[in-house]
C-alpha cells in the first residue's frame, strides 16, 4: 500500500511539474532516445535555474514509464532543501505568504519520495550556517561564531544595533526577525577561525556520509538524478564539476553510466519564454575514467549537444554593436543572427528551428530587441532602428547568486561563449 501510495504521489508531482512547465514555457525535448533506461544511470543535468529539474524530471519520467514513477530514480538535493523555511526562500513575495510557509520544513515528504540531501562544503544562505553552527558550537552568542564584520553586516540587514545582535543566542537568528537577514550565501570566511575548522571537519564528515548513502541508492538498483556541478552557474558558463561526482563513483557500481542532460533557456524575449532539454549520448562505465578525463568528457558533451537560440545569438550581435556604438536595424539583427544560425547548423550544432524561418526568425528577433529595449540595453532611434546603450559587460554576483536576473546580457553572451569553445 505504501509503495502504490509513492507512485501515486510521485505520479501527480511529475504531472503537476508538466502542467506548469507547459502552461509557462515552450518545452522542446531532444535526444530522449539516448537514455539507455538501464538501472544505475547518473543524469546529470547542467544547471542554470531552480526550474531546471521541475521542467526536465516529467519527459525523463514518463520516458521511463512505471519503474521510473515508482521509484527506480532517485534525487540528490541541496540540504537545505529539507530544512525549515525553504520554502519561505523559494517564495519571498508576497511577504505575507513568504511569512506564512516558514515554519514548514519539506524534510519528512522529500525522504519519503526518493530524494536524499547533499551539502555544499564552503557556501549556504546564513540561515543554514546558523543551523549547522548549533550542532557543532551549541547555542553560544552570535559574536563567539561570527567574524565581527558579519556580525555588522547583519545588524545592518536586519536594522538592530550590533551590540544588540552580537549577543544573541544562535537560536535566536532562526527566528522570522532575521530571516530575510539570512538569506544571502555566505563562505566559511564568516566563521571565526576555530570555529571555521571545526566546522570544516563536521561538513566534511557529513558530506562523506551522505555520498556513501547515495552510493548504497546506486547499488540498490535505482538511477540517481542531479546536478554535479553542485551549484547554479553564477555567470552563464559551466561551473567545475563537484568532487562528490568522483567520491560517489568511488562507492557506487562500476558500470554506473552517466548520461548528460543541458538545459538552455531562451529567456530574453517579450514572446513566451522557451526552454530547450537535451539528452545527450551516454558516457558507459563512467568509474574507469578518471577525475580529469570524465570532467572533460561531461563538459564537453553538455555544451556539444546543447541548443543555440535567440537570447544567446542575439547576445553576440549586441555585444559586437555596444563595441563599435553603431546603429543597427531589425534587418541587420534578423539577418546576422539567421546566418549564424545556419552556419552553426552546417556544423552539426543544434539551433532553435524558428531562427531558421525567416518569419519566425524575424518574430523572434523583435521580440528580443523589444526586451532588450525595455532593460535599456538598447536605444530606439526610430520604429525599426535601435542603437546600443549596454556600457560595460561588468557582472557582479554575489556567493551563490545568479547573475542572469541583473545582467541579462551577459550572462547570455558568457553562454554564447560557453557553447562555442568546443568545436
Amino acid at each position: 500500500m505504501s509503495s502504490y501510495l509513492r507512485f501515486l504521489i510521485r505520479t501527480v508531482i511529475v504531472a503537476l511539474f508538466s502542467f506548469f512547465s507547459k502552461r509557462f514555457f515552450d518545452i522542446e525535448v531532444s535526444g530522449l532516445e539516448n537514455d539507455p533506461e538501464t538501472i544505475h544511470t547518473y543524469l546529470a543535468i547542467s544547471h542554470k535555474r531552480d526550474l531546471d529539474s521541475i521542467v526536465s524530471i516529467p519527459p525523463l519520467f514518463f520516458h521511463r514509464g512505471r519503474r521510473a514513477l515508482a521509484g527506480e530514480i532517485q534525487f540528490a538535493l541541496r540540504a537545505d532543501a529539507f530544512e525549515r523555511g525553504y520554502l519561505a526562500r523559494l517564495l519571498p513575495r508576497p511577504r505575507w505568504l513568504s511569512h506564512l510557509l516558514y515554519p514548514i520544513s519539506l524534510g519528512p515528504f522529500l525522504h519519503w519520495v526518493g530524494a536524499h540531501p547533499i551539502e555544499q562544503l564552503t557556501q549556504r544562505a546564513g540561515t543554514e550556517w546558523v543551523r549547522h553552527l548549533l550542532q557543532v558550537e551549541g547555542d553560544v552568542r552570535a559574536s563567539e561564531a561570527f567574524t565581527p564584520a558579519f556580525v555588522r553586516e547583519l545588524a545592518s540587514s536586519a536594522r538592530v544595533s550590533y551590540q544588540q545582535l552580537a549577543g544573541q543566542h544562535l537560536s535566536r537568528l532562526l527566528t522570522w526577525r532575521y530571516f530575510h537577514a539570512l538569506l544571502p550565501f555566505q563562505t566559511l570566511d564568516i566563521l571565526l577561525e576555530p570555529v571555521r575548522r571545526r566546522m570544516e571537519r563536521y561538513l566534511a564528515l557529513r558530506i562523506k556520509q551522505e555520498i556513501s548513502d547515495l552510493g548504497v541508492v546506486l547499488w540498490n538498483g535505482n538511477s540517481l538524478f542531479t546536478a554535479p556541478e553542485g551549484q547554479l552557474s553564477p555567470t552563464g558558463t559551466l561551473s567545475p564539476i563537484n568532487s562528490g561526482l568522483h567520491r560517489l563513483l568511488r562507492l557506487g557500481p562500476p558500470d554506473l553510466t552517466i548520461l548528460p542532460i543541458y538545459i538552455m533557456y531562451d529567456f530574453m524575449t517579450t514572446q513566451r519564454p522557451a526552454i530547450f532539454i537535451d539528452v545527450a549520448p551516454p558516457i558507459p562505465h563512467a568509474p574507469s575514467l578518471s577525475n580529469h578525463e570524465l570532467d572533460a568528457q561531461l563538459q564537453a558533451t553538455w555544451r556539444g549537444n546543447a541548443h543555440f537560440t535567440c537570447t544567446q545569438l542575439g547576445s553576440g550581435f549586441l555585444v559586437a554593436a555596444n563595441r563599435t556604438r553603431s546603429t543597427f536595424t531589425l534587418d541587420d539583427a534578423v539577418n546576422t543572427i539567421s546566418e549564424q544560425a545556419a552556419r552553426l547548423v552546417e556544423a552539426g550544432r543544434k539551433v532553435d528551428e524558428r531562427l531558421l524561418q525567416p518569419q519566425q526568425a524575424r518574430e523572434r528577433v523583435q521580440a528580443f530587441l523589444r526586451y532588450a529595449e525595455r532593460l535599456g540595453l538598447i536605444q530606439s532611434a526610430d520604429s525599426l532602428t535601435w542603437k546600443p546603450t549596454a556600457g560595460d559587460m561588468v557582472m557582479k554576483v554575489r556567493v551563490g547568486e545568479t547573475g542572469y536576473g541583473e545582467a541579462p546580457l551577459v550572462y547570455a553572451w558568457n553562454e554564447l561563449q560557453d557553447l562555442l569553445s568546443v568545436p
